[in-house]
């Protein structure tokens, strides 16, 4: 068999998986499309992140996650319209794939590509993992995002598979939670904010394995960006990132049950981390965390995407990676989000899926970073809406990866206080740099 695609719950997929191991052809692909499942209490029960973990032990090649709203929406910690496409080879170098049958026009070559002809497809636009269509009006203006059902999901999956008509399709969709606990997950209407007039910022420059600065039960959110291993190297001894991937989790595991303890009974830590594949081995590290942070004690309450407009261009056997993942886990089952800022979320001209487990925010643009060791610099925005969805005016957030500085400018904008930890004084400079125009007046103790 050349294709097989499954639309099913956890159990259902993980059984097809090994059974039709042995009967997918050497270039055929695995397509599992799933959503997450939650229980009563709005805490995740299975996700396509042990889906992954599931066919890496059978013995698929992983080749990516690609993702799509949903018109059926889950009302848990957040309303998750997620689904997800598990995309397995039996081996990849030899998946047969085409990537002309799910191009898109280019809504304006100059716009998009500017005068990087070398870039510009004449077939369309190279498709990335975000599978959300748009109407332009011929002009460069997008004028509608499309919202894809399922079947359109899986005849694009049959064309670009290339599998003239060789595929099994299994398809029990999983029906939508309806978590009873909606009311008790957002903030009370009319609730007045507690503000603390003068906001406080601190950074200490040291490891975050040790947050013995910081009172226990203290921190009502924490975000951040951890390191990813073996990805980028900050030139400095005993960072965490550059050593086994073994040892690599087993420090994230003490920074992680750091942050458990600073925590308030009813905070909350959002990660934003992907999956990679290193010398084409999987390295799940999203996987792992959830893993370590439930033994910890946390609950898990799910994903949101982070839409990307702009990518990495991809070879032949493979699309554009246009999304990260922002793991969200509570300390208890208060947790409570304010359901009025993702109501104002307006990212796409569909108000279907806005609202909801879709983010589309764009990298900062501009020459800031550029000229220093951190160039990876995430939005603003990002931060913005985790600490105002998740916190109160006078609050204290907590970063335990402050890298350039982002959350504490997002924190201290939003009217938060503030601490954040860094163990590479390298970034004094950049930091400094951010601060003085984006929050100026503000004093940032640096300790």
């Amino acid at each position: 068999m050349q294709t097989i695609i499954t639309n099913t719950g956890f159990d259902k997929t993980v059984l097809l998986l090994k059974e039709k191991y042995e009967l997918l052809s050497q270039d055929g692909s695995f397509f599992a499309i799933l959503r997450t499942e939650y229980d009563r209490d709005s805490n995740v029960v299975h996700d396509f992140l042990e889906v992954i973990h599931e066919a890496d032990i059978i013995g698929y090649d992983y080749v990516t996650t690609i993702v799509y709203p949903s018109s059926k929406s889950q009302t848990v910690a957040f309303i998750d319209n997620a689904k997800y496409v598990v995309w397995l080879a039996k081996q990849h170098s030899s998946m047969k794939f085409n990537k002309d049958a799910i191009r898109e026009k280019h809504i304006w070559k100059d716009v998009e590509w500017g005068r990087r002809i070398k870039n510009y497809n004449p077939k369309g636009k190279d498709p990335g993992n975000v599978w959300i269509p748009t109407i332009d009006d011929g002009h460069a203006n997008i004028t509608e995002h499309i919202l894809l059902d399922d079947q359109g999901v899986i005849e694009r999956l049959i064309s670009m598979a290339d599998c003239n008509g060789d595929y099994e399709l299994f398809s029990e969709p999983l029906m939508c939670n309806k978590s009873e606990n909606y009311e008790s997950c957002g903030y009370p209407s009319g609730e007045e904010d507690i503000y603390v007039s003068k906001k406080k910022a601190s950074v200490f420059f040291k490891s975050s394995e040790d947050m013995s600065d910081i009172s226990p039960n203290s921190v009502k959110t924490i975000v951040t960006s951890p390191p990813y291993w073996n990805l980028k190297d900050y030139f400095k001894e005993g960072q965490i990132g550059q050593e086994s991937y073994a040892t690599y989790l087993f420090r994230m595991e003490k920074v992680w049950s750091q942050c458990y303890t600073k925590l308030a009974s009813d905070g909350s830590l959002w990660v934003n981390i992907n999956i990679r594949v290193h010398n084409g081995k999987l390295i799940p590290i999203p996987y792992d965390f959830v893993r370590m942070c439930k033994k910890i004690g946390y609950s898990y309450k799910g994903i949101l995407i982070w839409h990307k407009s702009s990518g990495i261009p991809t070879g032949d056997k493979n699309i554009v990676d246009r999304h990260e993942y922002i793991l969200i886990f509570s300390k208890s089952k208060n947790f409570r989000v304010n359901f009025e800022i993702f109501e104002q979320i307006n990212d796409y001209k569909n108000a279907e899926i806005n609202g909801k487990a879709f983010w589309n925010i764009n990298r900062k643009a501009g020459s800031v970073g550029k000229k220093y060791i951190h160039p990876a610099i995430y939005p603003n925005d990002l931060v913005s809406r985790i600490v105002e969805i998740s916190s109160q005016r006078g609050d204290l957030i907590m970063d335990p990866f402050l890298g350039s500085g982002t959350s504490l400018i997002a924190a201290i904008q939003s009217e938060r206080n503030f601490i954040g930890y860094e163990y590479n004084e390298g970034f004094k400079t950049l930091m400094a740099a951010r601060f003085n125009v984006e929050i100026p007046g503000e004093k940032v103790l640096l300790i």
